[in-house]
């Protein structure tokens, strides 16, 4: 009776021997789980990386690398502990935001200029006023994969964005659009540029700063990311020409082109330089103000320092409430200094002439205080080591 009852069930459904290879690819096909997980691993809170600050309308806008977006808040409040609510957010998939770390502003055109580090570094842009699932209004695109910070020169009306992968600086007209070539662009051997992470531009004097982390790579002046036979991927792996060097700052003409040496470099042990980040002139004491994010730090030095000299001045220290630095912005106006903080959800104001050991004027807050962050970085893929029973995170 058993026999006949499979007998039926292969006649009705019909004979098919299958073969090893079909037997193999069903083996390999994924599982797909249509359930939530049973527990993430993630940041729910703003991470406020690049800054910028509208002076006359009194508004600072943060890059935003955790929850893909920009975000606005008043620069002058109450001080208090209390998380605080954005006056606007740009966010959702048609801002085409993703992990933002450069920001600037033309107030005069009430522009947003907004650069993500992953995908083919356009730079968005978008109107000042703008708030919520928006598209920008124009894109600049033609860069490449890890761009890192932009720059808007206001008195030239040129953009200046970074690519960390390839050592490079791209200078695009301010109304550039999709498909406009740069201007101009500084790269080569020559150039010093080690995975540089921020620019400030001094028009007044005619010169470019740049951080730089200090991971090296030759690159020739041209040279892109992408591989220009087929436009898709990186291109192939040679024989490695990398190395590291002391985190640096390095000085250029504004108008510089090509595999140009820089005029000044501040590099070297006395610097205290560790992991640069954002930079900012200050027009009045002639200072340059940078972000150490490595060692949570705001390090100031003369504008025309060269070589291995220390800071002028520094502030640092645990009543600072300064963890991952990594944009800052000075309020002439009111005589302010705003941090950006990657590593503890804020952003912190403190007097222009601070030093040492100081508590900020006031703190942004995007989530409790004490709330945990991923750390500094870029979480890019996990492991899991079975042996030690530990995730291993690559930042």
């Amino acid at each position: 009776m058993l026999l006949c009852t499979v007998l039926a069930v292969v006649w009705a459904t019909g004979f098919r021997v299958t073969s090893a290879e079909e037997t193999d690819r069903a083996e390999r096909r994924p599982l797909v789980l249509d359930r939530p997980p049973v527990r993430a691993i993630q940041d729910p809170y703003s991470v406020f990386n690049g800054i910028a600050l509208d002076v006359e309308r009194g508004e600072i806008i943060v890059a935003d690398d955790n929850l893909y977006s920009l975000s606005v808040y008043r620069s002058q409040f109450i001080p208090s502990d209390k998380v605080r609510e954005p006056l606007r957010r740009l966010r959702g998939s048609e801002t085409e935001l993703g992990r933002v770390c450069g920001v600037s502003i033309s107030p005069e055109f009430q522009e947003i200029y907004a650069v993500s580090g992953e995908g083919g570094g356009e730079v968005r842009v978008f109107p000042m006023e703008a708030n919520g699932n928006v598209a920008p209004i124009r894109v600049m695109d033609g860069l490449d994969h890890g761009s890192s910070d932009v720059f808007l020169d206001r008195k030239n009306d040129e953009i200046f964005i970074l690519v960390e992968h390839i050592n490079k600086i791209y200078v695009h007209r301010r109304t550039a659009k999709s498909g406009d070539k740069p201007l101009r662009f500084i790269q080569g051997p020559n150039t010093e540029l080690a995975d540089p992470h921020g620019v400030f531009v001094d028009s007044e004097n005619n010169e470019i700063f740049v951080t730089n982390h200090g991971h090296w790579q030759k690159f020739e002046a041209g040279d892109r990311y992408m591989d220009e036979a087929d436009g898709e991927g990186p291109k192939p792996l040679g024989p490695s020409t990398g190395k590291f060097v002391p985190p640096s700052i390095t000085v250029y003409s504004r108008t510089a082109q090509g595999d140009v040496a820089p005029l000044r470099t501040i590099q070297g042990s006395r610097t205290q330089l560790n992991l640069p980040l954002g930079m900012y002139l200050d027009s009045v004491s002639g200072q340059i103000v940078v972000a150490s994010a490595g060692d949570d730090s705001i390090l100031f030095f003369d504008r025309e320092a060269h070589g291995n000299v220390a800071p002028v001045r520094e502030i640092r220290g645990p009543a600072t409430g300064l963890a991952g630095p990594s944009g800052v912005f000075l309020d002439t106006q009111r005589n302010e200094l705003w941090v950006g903080n990657w590593d503890n959800h804020t952003a912190t104001a403190y007097p222009r002439t601070a030093q040492g050991n100081v508590a900020p004027l006031r703190t942004i807050r995007s989530a409790p205080k004490g709330a945990p962050t991923t750390g500094f970085g870029n979480i890019g893929d996990v492991a899991f080591d079975p042996k030690r029973k530990e995730i291993l995170v690559p930042n």
